[in-house]
């Protein structure tokens, strides 16, 4: 059986991290130490979490009985390689160092982007939030190019702005300014420029580089990486590297949008971008199960546009449809985030309070309908709506129950004369 080659490793600092990193991962190696003066090292720091020992002191390695089979001295200590050569004379050890192991780095450095492209390519699947992506492909980003933080900004085609999606170790004050210069250079951007140095960004940020995320040959976004010391500036190969990762980033980044795009296309109502009558069905069952689980509460509100038949039949369905729209918009500026507001049918919506009760419910309801009117919503038109109210546990404990009553109380609303909030 073969032996393992028993490698030393003198150096903890950026070339030896992608080294240990990759060497350890080799069934063909092992490594029996890594030496670093400095204990704080990087690769020092992942010997040790590795379980790899680590020392100050190279010398008695050499001098043991049990020889490694080779030395990476990967510092541009010219001294040290040269004692080194001079301590391995009559010994049958391999030296690595100087240009030898700088181009070694080099190269395990390329690797080492491709195992975190892997990595990160293995975790994405369709159930992947977009904010979660962000996090994975920044984190392993930044630990590949050696930088200190980062952060991914993208375009936003709704509000036509460049967004922070994700930050990773960079401060609130310099995050606004990298996103502010990024955003300056960006729609100018060469297509041949795959990566460029933004300029200092402060005394505590020195060197910044960015990279464009593109998609069918636009720019929708950026990845940016930062060091935080003069003395550390980013490496060609770190710079190839970074370039890599965001041509590889850019594909999983749209191809998860697109995929939520889809997604939310399916539960959406077209006209008004609400919830669908589908998806209220599927949440209206998610929150029975919770508040028969838990032990809560929670609230339906009905909502009928008064006369909308007649509006219709007057100024036509386009601007039938234009004030279905706004009356949409309303409900959704009016309720919380994690009220569930759908399109029942027609001119009638539906609105899911979690952990709310029924007296609390009708003041959200009246709210609505008094802002609707207040707010001139219709313009000329007069818009007024009608609405039922009712709640889980009180008026039921199945779904079915749930909305006949909200059915009801609105049809009371209704017959008593429209415009006008009912409990059931």
């Amino acid at each position: 059986m073969n032996k393992n080659k028993q490698i030393l490793i003198i150096g903890g600092g950026r070339r030896g991290l992608a080294t240990i990193e990759i060497l350890y991962e080799d069934d063909a190696y092992d490594i029996i130490a890594v030496i670093d003066k400095n204990s704080n090292a990087s690769g020092i720091k992942l010997a040790q979490r590795l379980g790899i020992k680590t020392d100050s002191d190279w010398v008695k390695y050499i001098a043991d009985t049990e020889l490694p089979d080779a030395v990476l001295n990967l510092t541009d200590d010219y001294k040290l390689q040269k004692t080194l050569m001079e301590k391995v004379k009559g010994k049958k050890i391999e030296i690595m160092g100087d240009f030898t192991s700088q181009f070694l780095s080099s190269i395990l450095m390329e690797r080492q982007i491709q195992v975190e492209l892997h990595r990160v390519s293995q975790r994405i699947t369709s159930n992947i939030g977009l904010d979660e992506l962000m996090v994975l492909i920044l984190s392993s980003c930044v630990k590949s190019v050696s930088a200190e933080g980062g952060i991914i900004i993208l375009f936003d085609e709704t509000t036509h702005e460049w967004e922070i999606k994700s930050n990773w170790g960079i401060q609130d004050d310099i995050e606004g300014i990298l996103l502010d210069k990024a955003s300056e250079k960006l729609p100018g951007w060469p297509e041949k420029d795959e990566i460029i140095s933004l300029e200092s960004m402060s005394e505590t940020v020195r060197n910044t580089l960015c990279a464009p995320l593109r998609s069918r040959d636009n720019i929708t976004g950026a990845i940016i990486v930062t060091k935080n010391k003069p003395a550390k500036e980013f490496s060609n190969s770190s710079r190839r590297l970074l370039a890599t990762f965001a041509n590889h980033s850019a594909v999983a980044i749209e191809n998860t949008l697109l995929y939520k795009k889809t997604q939310l296309l399916s539960v959406t109502d077209g006209l008004t971008g609400l919830y669908n009558h589908r998806y209220f069905q599927e949440r209206m069952q998610i929150e029975l199960s919770r508040a028969q689980r838990y032990d809560l509460n929670f609230s339906l509100i009905m909502i009928d546009v008064d006369n909308f038949k007649d509006i219709n039949d007057t100024y036509g369905h386009l601007i039938g449809d234009e004030l279905l729209i706004k009356v949409s918009l309303h409900l959704k500026k009016t309720v919380r985030e994690s009220d569930a507001v759908a399109r029942y049918g027609g001119d009638e919506f539906v609105i899911l309070l979690p952990e709310t009760a029924k007296k609390d419910a009708m003041v959200v309801g009246e709210r609505i309908r008094v802002d609707l009117i207040e707010r001139k919503i219709g313009g000329n038109i007069g818009v007024h709506v009608s609405a039922g109210v009712s709640a889980y546990p009180d008026d039921g404990v199945y779904s079915q129950d749930i909305i006949k009553k909200a059915d009801d109380a609105l049809y009371k609303a209704k017959q008593e004369g429209r415009n006008r909030t009912y409990a059931a």
